[in-house]
């Protein structure tokens, strides 16, 4: 049975979403993850969650290093992608001073790395220390980008994916587990 979720008495409220990454194995991801981030810090980090999809990942994450003994600030930062014009938008900054510190970018999803580009380059123009990046599902399959994430939580398969703070339409973000719409 999925933390949290016992999907079998969901009902006919969710019929058609297929759980790709069940909520036990997000938990132990994040789990582990955490412990790795941990001890890659050696100093107090600047934790920037990017919205909206990445934010139960970013409470979970952030919730996990602090039991580990992490001390850290957070914020958010929200960004948009416009894929038609491939442009990415900083809607919201960061209000936390970043200058001579270490970043943690905590993201969903890496495709491209166009977003994690924008968002690394942005703290770097604050006067980072250093930006270090986290995403929880890498979705590049075989593209080459000319940036990639630090720690990586899962590899994705090329579908489009809800739940976990992900959404179709602002639907679905609440769901414990990582779906697609249809058969898997």
């Amino acid at each position: 049975m999925d933390y949290f979720f016992d999907w079998d008495k969901a009902g006919d409220a969710h019929v058609g979403i297929e759980p790709i990454f069940t909520a036990d194995e997000i938990v132990n991801k994040v789990d582990e993850l955490a412990g790795r981030l941990t001890r890659w810090f050696d100093t107090e980090p600047v934790a920037q969650v990017a919205m909206n999809g990445a934010m139960m990942f970013g409470a979970d994450l952030s919730r996990a290093m602090s039991m580990r003994g992490c001390v850290m600030e957070m914020d958010f930062i929200h960004v948009t992608k416009n894929r038609q014009k491939s442009t990415i938008e900083l809607k919201a900054t960061t209000e936390l001073p970043v200058k001579g510190r270490d970043v943690l970018i905590i993201d969903d999803i890496f495709e491209q790395g166009r977003t994690l580009t924008a968002m690394r380059e942005y703290f770097l123009s604050l006067g980072a220390e250093s930006v270090t990046s986290v995403v929880l599902l890498d979705k590049s399959g075989n593209n080459t980008t000319s940036i990639r994430p630090d720690f990586v939580g899962f590899e994705c398969p090329d579908v489009f994916v809800i739940g976990y703070g992900m959404d179709i339409a602002y639907r679905y973000r609440e769901l414990p587990f990582i779906g697609k719409m249809g058969r898997a």
